[in-house]
């Protein structure tokens, strides 16, 4: 995970009172700012939703189909916070959600 998609969903989290996950192993340059603010890295998405399947979700960093990982219910994402321009194969939900 790149530091733009773990500080995202760090901060997140604080601002809407939920609780940040990564999708995959951090690269250096995280783990050195999260070393340099003393954070700790978020649990991985696997282990939240395994102790809480029904969590509801909101996708930091991405908004592709193709990216997102098979444990999270479509039905449980409430947001998606991206900076890339949205393309083709985008997220789509049966329900409103905040962009």
């Amino acid at each position: 995970a790149d530091l733009d998609s773990i500080a995202g969903a760090i901060g997140a989290a604080l601002l809407h009172g939920g609780t940040s996950a990564r999708a995959s192993e951090i690269n250096s340059e995280t783990k050195f700012a999260l070393n340099y603010w003393k954070l700790d890295c978020p649990a991985s998405i696997e282990e939240l939703l395994q102790e809480q399947p029904d969590q509801k979700v909101c996708l930091v960093d991405f908004q592709q189909q193709s990216q997102m990982n098979p444990i999270i219910n479509m039905d449980n994402i409430v947001g998606v916070i991206d900076h890339h321009a949205i393309q083709g194969n985008a997220i789509v939900t049966d329900k409103p959600i905040f962009i």
